[in-house]
């Protein structure tokens, strides 16, 4: 569709050009997308690896993360047989560093940077030889076994041994290492539960009699036995418990077994993950197996090269992840021994695996409030989790890099806290797929200082060659309004053949995840023009730090269930931006209150919110306190906290939570509400006000602030991201206040153009208010306010309207010899009023000149086919040119064009339309593209239109047209599905669904 509006030109002064900065400019970023390259493993060809990395380039894209995939085979896995000897070719093997040499070089050569997985597969683990797995520094577990005693009996005998079970392939195959060794933990004697059954899968114990028998236990050469007579009548149950190296194989060993100084055929098998020792057994490998070897180390050492040494999310197993120093350091933590928690511990999730889980665990019943002893074990855990990465990031530093991992992805974790421990945290949109549940870690990641939180995007189930263009931009938007800073893209698939493996090529995870991008896909030449949309976005939401209204105090340990404020809309409704806080980030330096604001360096929360929350730990009431007592408001919301979140020995913690709960809140910027309807009220009584205010309010607008503070100039700026993450179009007022006096801007991440607002209101206290905002369903808008001259070369305006009648648009426009002007747009005829800062009234008449909005028709349809070569094992697409269609029924998906039904591939349209205004005339064009399905390119009298936003594809064409007869051609691509449905060779099951690609036809 053709949309026709006015114009009109307003002068304006000039002044000076802003300073660029370093991560490039708005315009032309240096802060693009990273991709997740796989390759299978180093049986590549070099040819193909580097025109890959090129491709990466050559869209827009800042680096990747290299990933040797070798999951072939893997443990529950459907990716079938290995098939390649992994002697010669898994991770650590000759040919595997020769061709990370050539990567890295490639790298190098296409200025990306490169991140190096840790291990192949999820890079939790490397090669060590089997007989070395069940050391001490590799995965371990706490595994029990049990024994009921019958009523009147007493136990006499060997300590029960416990249930094991051995890591299976998808086969069938035992895969984990043969482990031998065991280590005694303790052995316990309780009373089953009155009315407890002993056959259930959870049996109660009463906890009141439980009595602990590890000082009781006699060993004699390999008999380990226990006596013991039960005080109760009833029945007993006696639990002993192990730890053990569970040999969780990463990747499998060679055809011929282990061979010494061959790596490759040793097998990776996954590292003790909470122990230093865990980490240097990982680091000694790649240290002396890769890094030294082919200047691999010196060339990632190079500025700009290598970025991250980095490990994916937490996928291996254990009954219950455990480690040697495990029960010492929970005494550090907690002032008591760990063995009164043990038969309640197995009750917690540990593995996202039934394969480890046993057939029945124990509780304490209503005798005991024993989740506090669950909570004592995932803090205990969670702390030596922070050593290990800690440990990690040390030892990437002393090489030159940085390191960056999915922290407590998977595992009962405390998320926060360990999200301000990695250089750059990452999580992933496909398990952490929500707005609050990405804020449940970017509050560490900004009390931790972290300037970069990325994540693994765009990883849809069921979505394999089939994922839309608008999708992926949905999944990192979504991701950006959670905090994250950087779209890593999921992914990019080493693009030649591997044995057995059939067109169109490499698909990870057996085709249950999207997707595989790169030149295999039909729309590849299309994507540069969306990845740039994204990289201006990453540029804004790089720039300075984060600032956020509301910390909110949370000790959680599961990531993927939902927090506690999700789903709820008092917040957003209000456009008050908060994240989620854990106690352990209060420790962390810089997390101080100045100016009445919660580290004001960082993300300078105006307020923090205790709501949801019967316990409190000692520490975290002892800060609030302080806090409050230095002018930070604070909302409690519901019954205050009255006790610690786990176990104590008496009762002299509870009560000092007690009498510090009653101290904050006799201080005066505490508030204590009944309801959590009125926390907004509560936070505006407190002179507490959202960044991001609109009118009237909506319960889908997100919002994120950067603020750049140049210490140089004094000059300050804030971005202002906005996220519709609604199904509807929201119309309003905008209301910024960035906390200083400052002229706005907008920014157009799609064409890059920055220009100053110039139809705006605003207040002494530095609050903007811009009328007429529109935000159809998940688009985004951007924009900033500086105290300086200037952002981005483009000078503060003088000219200035405070309001005007309905549907006039105001834009600067460089048009003239003049200097900058002021054009006034409207889509509606007649005349039209607006009002100057200096209160003088402006009448504007517009017209169209007799033009009306018009459905292009005649258009014309060259389909190229992406089609399967006749032989399936070659990955490459035969590109087939279609008969020409006359499109006389309009714009309609291929599906109902004889012909084209089950076709992927790039249609290009043609068709023309006439124009008889002058060139600089006063009516304009907007060329609406309709419902676009994946991707399009098109042009206009041979020159590029921008390309359109899919969320509201309408184009601004006006400097494009020329009087007389005007040309259109748009390429639009489809997703390589319907030719994969097509193949009734192929053996892999995949999404059925149609996905034809279309021009919308105009409405």
């Amino acid at each position: 569709m053709l949309q026709t509006l006015k114009k009109l030109l307003l002068f304006a002064g000039t002044a000076s050009a802003s300073t660029i900065l370093n991560r490039g400019t708005f315009a032309s970023p240096k802060t693009g997308v990273k991709w997740r390259y796989w390759i299978e493993d180093a049986n590549v060809d070099l040819d193909i690896l580097n025109s890959d990395i090129a491709e990466i380039a050559q869209v827009g894209s800042s680096g990747f993360e290299l990933l040797s995939y070798q999951s072939y085979g893997s443990v529950l896995s459907s990716t079938g047989l290995i098939l390649v000897d992994p002697t010669d070719f898994a991770f650590g093997s000759d040919r595997f560093v020769n061709i990370t040499a050539s990567v890295v070089q490639a790298a190098i050569n296409n200025n990306l940077t490169i991140d190096f997985t840790l291990g192949p597969d999820q890079g939790a683990g490397v090669p060590v030889l089997p007989d070395d797995v069940d050391m001490e520094g590799m995965n371990t577990e706490l595994v029990f076994g049990s024994h009921f005693i019958a009523a009147g009996e007493i136990y006499d005998g060997p300590i029960p041994q416990p249930e094991i079970f051995p890591f299976l392939r998808f086969d069938g195959t035992i895969a984990s290492a043969n482990i031998s060794q065991m280590q005694f933990v303790g052995v316990i004697g309780a009373h089953v539960a009155d009315g407890a059954n002993i056959s259930s899968n959870r049996v109660s114990l009463d906890f009141n009699t439980v009595q602990d028998l590890s000082s009781q236990v006699k060993s004699s050469g390999n008999s380990t036995t226990v006596s013991w007579t039960p005080s109760l009548k009833g029945t007993n149950v006696v639990l002993s418990y192990f730890s053990r190296r569970n040999g969780y194989p990463e990747a499998r060993p060679g055809f011929n077994g282990p061979e010494p100084g061959q790596p490759g055929s040793w097998g990776s098998w996954v590292v003790d993950h909470f122990s230093a020792k865990g980490v240097n057994i990982s680091t000694t490998f790649i240290q002396n197996n890769i890094l030294s070897n082919a200047n691999i180390g010196e060339m990632l050492a190079l500025p700009g090269v290598g970025q991250y040494m980095w490990e994916d999310s937490m996928e291996y197993q254990a009954q219950l992840f455990w480690t040697d120093a495990f029960s010492e350091r929970f005494v550090e933590r907690h002032g008591y021994e760990i063995n009164l928690t043990l038969p309640v511990l197995h009750t917690l999730p540990s593995s996202k695996s039934l394969q480890t889980q046993p057939n029945q665990t124990f509780d304490y019943g209503t005798t005991f409030n024993w989740e506090k002893f669950t909570e004592d074990y995932q803090d205990t855990l969670t702390s030596l989790y922070i050593d290990y990465m800690g440990n990690f990031s040390e030892w990437a530093h002393s090489i030159g890099m940085s390191f960056s991992n999915q922290p407590a992805y998977n595992f009962r974790l405390d998320a926060a806290a360990s999200a301000a421990i990695p250089d750059t945290p990452e999580i992933e949109s496909l398990g952490v797929p929500t707005i609050d549940q990405a804020r449940q870690l970017s509050g560490g990641v900004h009390l931790g200082n972290r300037t970069i939180f990325s994540s693994e995007t765009g990883a849809r189930p069921g979505e394999a060659n089939a994922i839309r263009m608008v999708e992926l931009l949905q999944d990192a938007k979504t991701q950006y309004a959670g905090g994250v800073n950087v779209a890593l893209l999921h992914g990019f698939p080493y693009s030649g053949n591997y044995p057995n493996t059939t067109w169109p090529g490499i698909t990870t995870f057996g085709y249950n995840f999207a997707d595989m991008h790169g030149p295999r896909m039909p729309a590849w030449d299309h994507y540069k023009e969306y990845l740039d949309y994204l990289a201006r976005i990453q540029y804004t939401l790089q720039a300075g730090v984060a600032k956020v209204d509301l910390g909110i105090y949370r000790k959680g340990y599961n990531i993927i269930s939902p927090p506690p404020y999700e789903g709820t809309s008092l917040l957003t409704n209000s456009g008050f931006t908060y994240e989620y806080v854990s106690p352990e980030n209060f420790k962390l330096p810089g997390v101080t209150v100045s100016n009445s604001r919660l580290a004001p360096s960082g993300p300078a929360y105006k307020a923090f919110l205790l709501g949801r929350q019967e316990n409190i730990t000692v520490d975290a009431a002892q800060s609030l306190v302080h806090y409050a007592q230095n002018g930070l408001p604070i909302v409690i919301v519901g019954d205050v906290p009255s006790d610690i979140p786990g176990f104590e020995n008496g009762n002299a913690s509870m009560v000092q939570v007690q009498s510090l709960m009653s101290q904050l809140t006799a201080e005066p910027t505490v508030v204590v509400i009944a309801n959590e309807s009125d926390v907004s009220s509560a936070l505006v009584s407190l002179a507490v006000l959202p960044a991001v205010a609109a009118d009237p309010p909506s319960t889908t607008l997100y919002s994120i602030v950067r603020q750049v503070d140049d210490d140089d100039t004094g000059t300050k700026t804030a971005y202002f991201f906005l996220f519709n993450q609604g199904a509807s179009t929201i119309n309003f007022t905008l209301t910024l206040n960035p906390g200083f006096i400052g002229s706005p801007f907008v920014l157009d991440p799609w064409t890059g153009d920055v220009a100053p607002l110039v139809l705006y209101s605003n207040s002494t206290s530095g609050n903007i208010s811009i009328p007429d905002i529109s935000l159809t369903p998940s688009q985004t808008a951007l924009f900033a306010v500086t105290s300086g001259d200037s952002l981005e070369g483009v000078p503060v305006q003088n000219i200035r309207l405070i309001s005007s009648d309905p549907g006039i648009i105001a834009v600067v426009s460089n048009a003239s010899i003049s200097g900058p002007q002021v054009e006034l747009r409207s889509f509606n005829e007649g005349s039209k009023q607006l009002v100057t800062l200096a209160g003088d009234t402006i009448t504007a008449k517009f017209s169209l000149e007799g033009e009306t909005s018009r459905v292009l028709s005649e258009w014309q349809l060259n389909v190229t086919a992406w089609t399967p070569p006749q032989n399936l094992s070659d990955s490459k697409s035969v590109l087939v040119p279609q008969p020409a269609v006359n499109l006389t029924q309009g714009l309609i998906p291929w599906n109902q064009i004889e012909g084209l039904t089950n076709v992927s591939g790039v249609g290009t349209y043609f068709t023309s339309f006439e124009w008889t205004h002058a060139e600089d005339g006063v009516v304009g064009l907007l060329l609406d593209f309709g419902e676009i399905f994946h991707t399009i390119k098109a042009w206009l009298n041979g020159q590029q239109i921008t390309t359109a936003d899919p969320t509201h594809p309408v184009v601004d064409i006006s400097k494009l047209v020329i009087n007389g007869t005007n040309s259109i051609r748009v390429d639009a691509a489809s997703t390589l599905l319907n030719a994969v449905n097509a193949v009734s060779l192929l053996t892999i099951e995949h999404d059925s669904r149609p996905a034809y690609a279309c021009l919308g036809s105009a409405s």
